[in-house]
């Protein structure tokens, strides 16, 4: 397998020149929402207007796959995702990379696998961002976000021509009153204890209505974005909304959808560790929080289409709708993204729940398909700079999705690889996930036992079978070190995956 060869950021911006639940149904909350999945969305049925179209592309973090109603769960409401997605291409089978937040950013931004080069960190200065080249290919560049890691702990809004801070998410340290501002459930519950949940709830404690709930800032700054700097010049416009990442925070009606009468604590962002600290009802109810924030991250998100609509632009503008990972809710006998305590640091293993992510993109005029093949946010910046006729600056490791998009049936990947950083410590009890779509590898190296598992058959994973199908899991492993190879990883990083699986 073959690699580009690096250039540098440098390199490239000094040679570049501008070119051209069921009981609730019949709620009066959910006929409204109902009713979004013919009001907020357009039907595209006109080409693309121009060589240079719009992009706009959405991550909404720690949407899971399994939560989305196109993907067949009955019991949510996401009325203008299901609606969007039946006007696009949707990939089934797309996984995290990298993982979890930073990881994600970093390889979108770059088209690299940054989880072979960096830890929790800002990205490399040397990296050269898509931003950079759209920026020199003449397109408007713009960045909107609520996710704090873009720019409190990192610098990840570099080279967008303009960006838009939605302050207030998680431990932004952006309202210092009340200062003891009640807590809606026992710390000893929380992620981190009590301090970051005070300081979410002092920066929310001037909300007046529904639309200032954080997913409806962020999406009304898209709107203004867009009103704004819309109609000017061909544009790439990213929104990065942090919802319905925890905490779980959403309107009364919309938990009402999913918990009508419940009476207890709100453990709205419930600690990363075993479920046994919560009651059966108290997890139901972070459940029922969790789906509360997806159907009110819907909601915005259909207002967005509904005005990129009014404003005219939509028959000329591709948007890109995916997620970076999702959240373990009970499953795997696990709540949160690993096992993260003050007396225990344990990495869960890459399931499903926490790596199968949504990717779908609308293309105006390009009939809706399911697509089969396997995709990952490094494919995202090749894609995108193909889709906006740019040149490929070399950098990149994805692979552009448009040849699948074009006929449903171009390569892109024969198996995938997603984890954490490979600067993890081993006593973390790391494990890497390779995948055909078919065979699922929970490679453990020489540290921890691997898994093996058929997901046709075992999407809960449940059943493994490593003992049985050795061939399949040394395939695969051979595959992920082959992989890692090819990305030049160092010999340090990559000689503890060596060991085989069986």
């Amino acid at each position: 397998m073959s690699r580009k060869t690096k250039i540098s950021r440098r390199k490239f911006l000094a040679g570049a020149g501008a070119a051209g639940a069921a009981t609730v149904l019949g709620s009066t909350l959910y006929a409204h929402l109902r009713e979004q999945q013919y009001t907020y969305l357009p039907r595209v049925t006109r080409s693309l207007e121009s060589d240079r179209p719009n992009i706009i592309s959405i991550v909404l973090d720690t949407l899971r796959y399994d939560h989305v109603g196109f993907h067949g769960n009955a019991g949510i409401h996401t009325p203008n995702i299901d609606a969007f997605a039946a006007e696009s291409q949707v990939f089934d089978k797309a996984y995290a990379a990298g993982f979890p937040t930073v990881l994600n950013r970093a390889e979108f931004l770059t088209g690299r696998y940054m989880y072979t080069r960096m830890g929790w960190a800002d990205l490399p200065e040397d990296e050269l961002v898509l931003a950079d080249v759209l920026n020199n290919a003449g397109y408007t560049t713009g960045l909107v976000f609520d996710t704090l890691h873009y720019k409190d702990h990192f610098t990840f809004n570099r080279a967008f021509q303009s960006w838009e801070w939605v302050r207030g998410q998680e431990e932004d340290r952006w309202r210092a009153t009340p200062l003891n501002p009640p807590l809606p459930a026992d710390p000893s519950k929380f992620r981190h204890g009590a301090a970051h949940v005070q300081q979410y709830l002092r920066n929310m404690s001037t909300r007046s209505g529904d639309d200032d709930f954080m997913a409806a800032r962020t999406f009304k700054e898209g709107i203004n974005w867009l009103r704004h700097s819309g109609s000017e010049n061909a544009f790439y416009l990213h929104i990065d909304s942090f919802d319905p990442h925890e905490p779980f925070d959403a309107p009364q009606s919309y938990v009402d959808l999913y918990d009508p009468g419940y009476v207890g604590e709100s453990v709205i962002y419930p600690a990363y560790a075993p479920p046994d600290y919560l009651t059966a009802a108290e997890l139901n109810h972070v459940r029922a929080l969790y789906k509360a924030e997806v159907t009110m991250v819907d909601h915005w998100f259909g207002n967005f289409l509904n005005e990129l609509a009014n404003l005219g632009l939509d028959n000329n503008t591709i948007v890109i709708l995916f997620s970076d990972h999702g959240f373990l809710f009970g499953e795997h006998n696990a709540v949160g993204k690993t096992w993260d305590t003050e007396t225990v640091q344990r990495s869960y293993p890459m399931w499903e729940e926490l790596v199968h992510v949504p990717l779908m993109v609308r293309m105006p005029g390009m009939a809706p398909k399911r697509i089969a093949a396997l995709a990952q946010p490094a494919d995202l910046m090749p894609t995108i700079l193909e889709m906006a006729g740019v040149a490929d600056p070399g950098t990149t490791e994805g692979v552009s999705l448009l040849p699948v998009i074009n006929d449903g049936t171009s390569p892109t990947h024969p198996a995938v690889v997603a984890g954490r950083s490979l600067k993890t410590p081993l006593a973390q009890d790391p494990l890497l996930m390779v995948t055909d779509g078919e065979w699922s590898l929970q490679h453990g190296g020489g540290h921890v036992a691997s898994m093996l598992y058929h997901l046709p058959s075992d999407p809960q994973q449940q059943n493994n079978v490593l003992g049985s199908n050795c061939a399949t899991a040394r395939s695969l492993h051979s595959y992920l070190i082959n992989f890692l190879e090819s990305l030049n990883t160092e010999a340090a990083l990559l000689d503890p995956w060596r060991p085989a699986p069986c």
